[in-house]
């Protein structure tokens, strides 16, 4: 293909705009960034340095007892299996408690720590009179929970390789600027204001970066090469030996330089340089498209619906003028693009009627775009919470109604539900009956709070069937999170969506099992132990149940936050005795466990769970 003389120029202006352009920005940026880090850097070895010699012979001493204590008290081989699990953002205390406490209210310790903040204040640009450093304050003008500048120093610690070969890749905190306590209301109690963030001495926490350990080996101070950006800020690291009288060191001072400020102003160039190469390069491309436009127009217009055309918009006409081949040629796109926009609008509607019966997010848990690219065979397993829902005596409900009032039934009730199902990021598997088994890919979390809302719009649209003299639904709900398989099933002609799983099978037994225990919701063991926030769920054990299917029992809680605010008051209040009751049914003291479930229901009639409970004993001491 033969590209226009005009094309030429305009790309040979375009790419060597770029080129200069970008060369000379990135250089710019570069070199700007690179004299940022080098004079904070600097900036940070001298504070370093002008505040180890804060640090007298009597403090160097005292620093030196500390690190020796905690290597010969630290518990490192009791706590062997943990360190070995410690995790980037863990910490691990290596000394007991006492030790710790007993350490910490030293004088020599709480001495090292106001030296410390008394090197973080070192550069602070406002000075302040000299006296004792106000510790809350410094706290949460870093935490940004005041209008005072704080230091640019932020954090200032000490900290000492561990000892052994755990020193290759573990450090330990022996003191932190931040952590001392503060009476607040002057009456001598500290407990109200415990809430510190620095580290208390003892405490092993993974080694970051190689200028901590080149700090230790080489007795130079040493500032970091790179900034880091995490939930408090964006800081510079900076590291300066302390040594004793012969050369040797004692410990490493550790600094924290907040440097967002520095950091903005270079974004801010880097930022401008990215303009300065996107105005080159618009200017380049206009003045060659101008170019280009004038001399083939009609061949751009083409081009243009074309793209449009790619871009799914079917709407597009071309308008050539011109009688010669391009004018022909426009005519026979035009009439393509017609063809093509009758053809898109009936797969669109095709589309959308297979997604009525068809999930989508049940394609693309198989990965497929749409129904058209699904085969037979195509599977996949992951791990999801399984829901299944029911209504209570349904075929009692059913057998009052006529067929079309079933299906009004039905479909207003599913109407109301099975929205809430999408907006937990949840999807229908399917329909049984009355029946609705949806899966929640994400977390249990979704599945748990859809459950409960599902309990809300029942209760909501039995007020709405109580206004028109019908009677009120009931519903329960299993909840079960396994491993499970998805995919297709059939044959050539005839082929559809499902899953397998024994997880499947759990959540429908525990759907079942809410008649029994007259529950709304309940849900497994290892689902409740997933949840991301299980202190929104009012949950409480019932039991090890055998489940049809399994051979060992299941551990089942009832979830309760569905029920009135008068049940869930009376269930709570009687958490207690009735685990204790649960208890002593498991343990086979069936006259004792009776007495305190007789007890529960004495004080909620409506505790069906309390209620079968008793039966159970009362059935069993008269088998025994």
């Amino acid at each position: 293909m033969r590209v226009p003389f005009a094309l030429k120029i305009g790309g040979a202006m375009s790419i060597l705009a770029l080129f200069i352009s970008g060369a000379s920005v990135f250089f710019i940026y570069t070199q700007a960034r690179e004299l940022t880090l080098t004079l904070i850097g600097s900036r940070l070895k001298d504070l370093g340095g002008a505040g180890v010699y804060l640090f007298t012979p009597e403090d160097r001493r005292q620093l030196k007892l500390l690190r020796d204590e905690i290597y010969a008290q630290g518990r490192y081989a009791e706590l062997g299996q943990q360190i070995e699990k410690l995790g980037e953002e863990d910490k691990l205390p290596v000394l007991d408690q006492a030790r710790q406490d007993s350490l910490m209210a030293s004088a020599g310790f709480q001495h090292i720590v106001q030296l410390l903040r008394q090197v973080r204040q070192g550069s602070d640009r406002h000075l302040r009179p000299y006296g004792e450093l106000p510790i809350r304050e410094e706290i949460l003008a870093q935490a940004g929970r005041s209008n005072r500048k704080a230091p640019s120093v932020a954090y200032a610690y000490i900290y000492v390789p561990a000892p052994g070969e755990l020193g290759k890749k573990y450090i330990i905190y022996v003191a932190d600027g931040d952590y001392l306590p503060y009476d607040a209301n002057h009456d001598g109690d500290f407990e109200d204001e415990a809430d510190y963030e620095g580290n208390p001495t003892g405490n092993l926490v993974l080694r970051p970066t190689a200028e901590m350990q080149q700090a230790y080996d080489n007795r130079q101070p040493v500032a970091g090469r790179e900034w880091d950006t995490d939930a408090w800020g964006t800081w510079l690291s900076g590291y300066v030996p302390i040594l004793d009288e012969d050369g040797s060191v004692i410990a490493v001072l550790g600094m924290d330089y907040d440097v967002r400020s520095e950091a903005n102003k270079v974004a801010f160039i880097r930022n401008m340089s990215i303009g300065v190469v996107v105005v080159a390069l618009l200017l380049a491309v206009a003045l060659s498209m101008l170019l280009a436009r004038w001399i083939t127009r009609p061949v751009n217009a083409l081009a243009s619906g074309a793209e449009r055309v790619a871009q799914r918009d079917f709407s597009t006409q071309v308008v050539v003028s011109s009688s010669d081949e391009l004018g022909v040629l426009a005519g026979a796109f035009n009439n393509m693009v017609g063809e093509i926009r009758e053809y898109s609008q009936n797969m669109e509607a095709l589309n959308s009627a297979f997604e009525r019966f068809v999930p989508k997010e049940f394609l693309q848990q198989i990965g497929q775009e749409n129904v058209v690219g699904v085969r037979l065979g195509d599977q996949v397993q992951r791990e999801m919470t399984i829901l299944f829902s029911d209504i209570r005596s349904f075929t009692t409900l059913s057998e009052a109604m006529t067929p079309k009032e079933n299906f009004d039934f039905l479909n207003g009730y599913l109407g109301r539900v099975s929205p809430l199902i999408r907006s937990n990021h949840g999807f229908i598997d399917k329909y049984i009956g009355d029946a609705i088994m949806a899966l929640f890919p994400r977390r249990v979390d979704d599945a748990v709070e859809n459950a409960i809302q599902m309990l809300a719009q029942v209760a909501d649209y039995n007020a709405r069937r109580a206004e028109q003299g019908q009677a009120a639904i009931r519903i329960g709900v299993g909840l079960h999170t396994g491993n499970l398989m998805l995919g297709t099933i059939g044959e050539e002609r005839r082929m559809e969506g499902t899953v397998i799983s024994d997880a499947v099978n759990l959540a429908s037994r525990l759907e079942g099992l809410t008649k029994n225990f007259g529950a709304s919701i309940l849900i497994s063991e290892s689902s409740l132990q997933k949840l991301n926030n299980p202190a929104g769920v009012l949950s409480r054990c019932l039991g090890k149940v055998r489940v049809k299917g399994k051979t060992e029992p299941v551990l089942v809680y009832e979830i309760y936050n569905g029920d009135s605010a008068e049940q869930i008051d009376l269930k709570n209040a009687a958490l207690g005795p009735f685990s204790e009751a649960l208890a002593l049914f498991q343990r086979g003291k069936l006259g004792d466990a009776g007495l305190v479930f007789q007890e529960i229901l004495g004080k909620n009639p409506a505790d069906r769970a309390a209620a079968a409970y008793l039966q159970r004993c009362q059935r069993r001491a008269v088998l025994s």
